[in-house]
């Protein structure tokens, strides 16, 4: 089949064009950078763009997959057009779209968009909302060619996740001898992760898979493990391959410091409570899938990343400015440019901010 990639360049995309290229496929992939085509043909673009799409789209794809993020109002004025463009559009949505539940989660369990009495939140189109309100949309099409996916906290060797954040906030600290922020409430709160590679595997499954067709799956492996585990793992590691310890400053008020840190709903309503998942539905489609065990994918992962480039992204000079001056630690980023040292500065030094340890 001819399938294109919306925004395939991220922890998921890069396993899942390999699983399709073995499988035959030919592969298309938009991206904003510029890639060289080999086995894989790359599209230099910005997605959002609808002249860009359009261009794309008139040259016929038997399959999307999609893991652009989008506002409501973009997807809902694209949505029947890609739908109609296509046997297939296989839709990225996310598991955070669920609501807090003490249960194993089902695709049938109530959605935060659903439930959630929090006013302010629902008048957000945050993540989570934005994502349950374009399955709606789908949900709501006369087409029935679309497939709804809900991947949990995904990891590959570029993407080592934590509780407050990505690598860039808390990995990047350990190598440069700095503590890591982490609610202590925390420690006992249930996380599900999941390889991107496992999770491209699933994805790449459901092309051309019929049974898939006007359905929504979870892809996530039904092992869940706490947050104080996934510290043991990432200490063990860090110790064993790089020689770095993993210090930790616990703080009781993260609220604040989620507020502080732009992310207080994806905290809240995510990495603050306990998920687990049931993907029976899912084995039910592509059959019996093994997920690689977490305590095995985020240590293999990490151990890549140490004896790689390690290399990072964009390091916030601001965050920066905040865990430090909750840990006392002082290391100021060669990189920063003049204009981030002064945030930096500002952030650190003065009364600004404030939480309670």
């Amino acid at each position: 089949m001819k399938v294109l990639i919306l925004g395939g360049t991220g922890a998921i995309g890069i396993s899942l064009k390999e699983y399709l290229i073995k499988a035959g496929h030919e592969v298309h992939i938009t991206s904003r950078s510029k890639h060289v085509s080999g086995d894989t043909y790359f599209h230099q673009g910005n997605a959002h763009d609808k002249s860009f799409l359009s261009g794309l789209l008139n040259e016929g794809y038997d399959v999307i997959i999609d893991f652009m993020s989008y506002s409501t109002d973009e997807f809902s004025d694209r949505a029947d057009y890609v739908l109609n463009s296509t046997s297939q559009y296989i839709f990225v949505s996310s598991a955070r779209v669920y609501a807090p539940s003490d249960k194993i989660i089902t695709e049938d369990c109530p959605r935060l968009l659903d439930v959630s009495e929090d006013c302010n939140y629902l008048q957000t189109d945050e993540y989570a909302l934005a994502k349950a309100r374009q399955e709606d949309v789908l949900l709501s099409s006369n087409k029935g060619n679309y497939t709804i996916v809900r991947p949990s906290l995904t990891y590959n060797i570029n993407r080592l996740q934590y509780a407050l954040g990505e690598k860039e906030e808390w990995l990047f600290r350990v190598l440069n001898n700095e503590k890591v922020v982490f609610p202590k409430c925390f420690e006992n709160v249930y996380t599900t992760m999941s390889s991107g590679n496992d999770v491209a595997r699933a994805i790449s499954l459901l092309v051309g898979n019929e049974k898939s067709y006007g359905v929504t799956l979870n892809i996530a492996g039904a092992e869940a493990i706490t947050w104080g585990e996934v510290n043991g793992i990432y200490r063990k590691t860090l110790q064993t391959v790089a020689g770095k310890e993993l210090l930790i400053e616990y703080i009781d008020d993260w609220e604040k410091l989620a507020g502080r840190l732009g992310k207080y709903y994806q905290i809240k309503y995510a990495r603050s409570i306990s998920r687990r998942f049931d993907n029976s539905r899912l084995e039910k489609v592509i059959g019996k899938l093994e997920f690689e065990s977490t305590e095995n994918g985020i240590s293999r992962c990490l151990e890549g990343f140490l004896r790689g480039d390690r290399s990072f992204g964009h390091i916030s000079a601001r965050t920066e400015a905040y865990y430090n001056r909750i840990t006392g630690d002082s290391f100021i980023y060669g990189g920063f440019s003049t204009t981030e040292k002064i945030k930096y500065l500002v952030g650190r030094y003065t009364p600004y901010f404030e939480v309670s340890r």
